[in-house]
């Protein structure tokens, strides 16, 4: 087994099946990338966001991977589709919370309540899916969407003032 040599993590670290898997699976959820050492030209998969010097784990020679392919771009994969969609749709449910229960007075709970419940599935579903997948942006967007999702509220809840005309009295 080969080791990582020099990339900010410790040296010893083992390779995992003959790739390198500096952390867990479920919480990098990385693209592999496929290369070949340029000194026993055999295929090493690395995580497509790893850089740095590492030892191959057929000749045990290092050698440096900077990130790009043979064309000259960057190997990173990261499923922006995936971000915005975990990120976007529990947001969504609970804007269109708001603008209906500001505009259909006579089933304004049930469209806060049935759209706010929905937000927190959809999110709770991104999430778990993201981790099982090992969709690294999939579940970002939902943890990203979580911690906005007070913002999102707040902006609904004055939305819902001003379209209703209320005025908060302190007196």
């Amino acid at each position: 087994m080969g080791t990582l040599c020099n990339a900010g993590i410790p040296e010893g670290r083992l390779l995992i099946g003959k790739l390198l898997k500096p952390y867990p699976n479920a919480m990098t959820g990385s693209t592999m990338v496929e290369i070949l050492c340029p000194h026993c030209e055999e295929e090493i998969g690395l995580d497509d966001d790893a850089v740095g010097e590492f030892c191959c784990p057929y000749c045990d020679e290092d050698f440096t991977w900077d990130g790009l392919l043979d064309d000259g771009q960057l190997a990173d994969f990261y499923d922006w589709k995936g971000f915005w969609i975990s990120f976007g749709i529990p947001n969504l449910f609970i804007i269109c919370g708001w603008i209906l229960a500001s505009h259909l007075e006579k089933y304004r709970d049930d469209a806060l309540e049935w759209l706010h419940l929905m937000s927190f599935l959809s999110w709770i579903t991104f999430l778990i899916y993201g981790i099982k997948e090992q969709n690294k942006a999939m579940w970002q967007g939902a943890l990203t969407a979580i911690a906005v999702a007070p913002v999102v509220l707040t902006l609904g809840i004055l939305y819902f003032l001003v379209v209703a005309d209320w005025s908060i009295n302190l007196n």
